[in-house]
């Protein structure tokens, strides 16, 4: 068990993080429901979050390589705990307005990506320390997050009956400091004591987080899939952050939005953990292709906005095919990425995926209000297929199989 004890600290606070983050996204957009009555409210400030990363995220990459993946994680998670319980401290000593929601979920959300950077970035030192193959690691890494998403929700949803929203706020300020120190116990080599050469050291900062951009701008595959995931990305998340609440708070149902958003969760957490053996038997590419498959498939009957209970299958379904994504992305970076450069190009794709977000959350809340709830979800399914066909007849993806490692620095 000792020799395990360097992944399962990171474990530790990789769910609690997971957790956290669970109960936020579902108590803030319902803050704002219940303090505005606005959808678009709701989805401008999904689309606000989104903004610190497209920003932060390359730095945050840099800093990763430069001073370590451990700092970077133990500082992000602290500086989340903070601007979570400020929530709190805005409530009782003053009026918690839609502008102060809206600056404390942004100063938040300035943090909340290079926890999860960095996190991704120690998958490799935790494995290795801990003898543990990297797909495995990966797959359970993936899954235990899932598994926090799957937790998170239902407890939010409790604590908004409980306590209120803001109430909800002291667990997951407990929940970042957990995952904070859960790392700081952590021991092992930093990958950037060992891997920061000469010319990362004597380049500026710019130049650092630059060379980011070119190494995955050089891997076609990456470069592809980034920009799918992005396109994924700005059409799922205004279903998570806009559509469900809006749906789930007209009928007056907390319960209802929890158990979707935790059968979706659920749903990531099986898929998740089977990656390891269905990489065993299937190609990367297969892989991929069944993941874009499999969540156009079940996005369709959303858009019926059916009964609760189905509701809740068809979310675990799409968790299902969507959970095996997130262990092939890392699984691809770290076999093809050269490790000094990981942090990088973990940065800037996490940019990528921020920037996307937030016109589809601005655009959803929108159109919610001018066509409706049903008809704005039936174009997002439409846009799920698009997404299927294109990843099939994408000619950069086939060789996501192919372990490149070199490619980023040789081109």
């Amino acid at each position: 068990m000792k020799r395990l004890m360097p992944f399962v600290m990171l474990q530790v606070s990789n769910i609690s993080s997971g957790i956290g983050n669970g109960i936020v996204m579902i108590a803030v957009p319902w803050l704002v429901l219940d303090r505005t009555g606005s959808p678009a409210a709701a989805g401008l400030l999904g689309a606000l979050v989104s903004l610190p990363g497209i920003v932060v995220s390359p730095f945050i990459g840099t800093l990763i390589d430069r001073i370590g993946r451990r700092k970077v994680s133990i500082y992000a998670d602290v500086l989340s705990a903070i601007s979570v319980l400020l929530f709190v401290v805005v409530d009782r000593v003053g009026s918690l307005t839609y502008a102060w929601i809206a600056a404390l979920a942004v100063l938040g959300a300035v943090f909340d990506p290079a926890g999860h950077t960095a996190r991704k970035a120690l998958i490799p030192n935790a494995a290795n320390a801990s003898s543990i193959k990297l797909e495995a690691a990966n797959s359970r890494h993936e899954g235990l997050f899932a598994v926090g998403w799957a937790i998170g929700p239902a407890i939010g949803a409790a604590l908004i009956k409980l306590v209120g929203p803001v109430d909800a706020m002291f667990a997951t300020s407990l929940l970042f400091l957990i995952a904070s120190v859960s790392v700081m116990l952590m021991r092992v080599v930093d990958a950037t004591s060992q891997t920061v050469g000469e010319d990362l050291m004597h380049e500026n900062f710019w130049q650092s987080t630059i060379a980011g951009f070119r190494a995955l701008r050089a891997d076609r595959a990456l470069f592809s899939l980034t920009l799918i995931f992005m396109f994924t990305s700005a059409i799922y998340m205004p279903i998570e952050m806009v559509l469900l609440p809006v749906h789930f708070e007209r009928l007056g149902d907390a319960g209802g939005l929890g158990a979707t958003m935790t059968a979706l969760a659920s749903g990531m957490v099986l898929g998740a953990f089977s990656y390891g053996a269905i990489a065993r038997r299937f190609s990367r590419y297969a892989i991929l292709r069944g993941v874009m498959v499999g969540v156009a498939v079940a996005a369709v009957p959303m858009a019926t906005l059916p009964p609760t209970p189905v509701f809740i299958f068809v979310g675990f379904l799409m968790g299902v095919t969507w959970g095996p994504f997130n262990p092939l992305w890392n699984t691809l970076i770290q076999s093809r990425v050269p490790a000094q450069m990981q942090g990088r190009v973990y940065g800037v794709q996490m940019s990528a995926l921020y920037a996307a977000p937030p016109l589809g959350q601005i655009t959803v809340g929108l159109a919610v209000e001018r066509f409706g709830l049903q008809q704005t979800f039936v174009v997002l399914a439409m846009l799920f297929v698009v997404v299927a066909v294109l990843t099939i007849s994408l000619r950069s993806l086939r060789d996501i199989s192919d372990d490149l490692t070199h490619s980023s620095t040789t081109s």
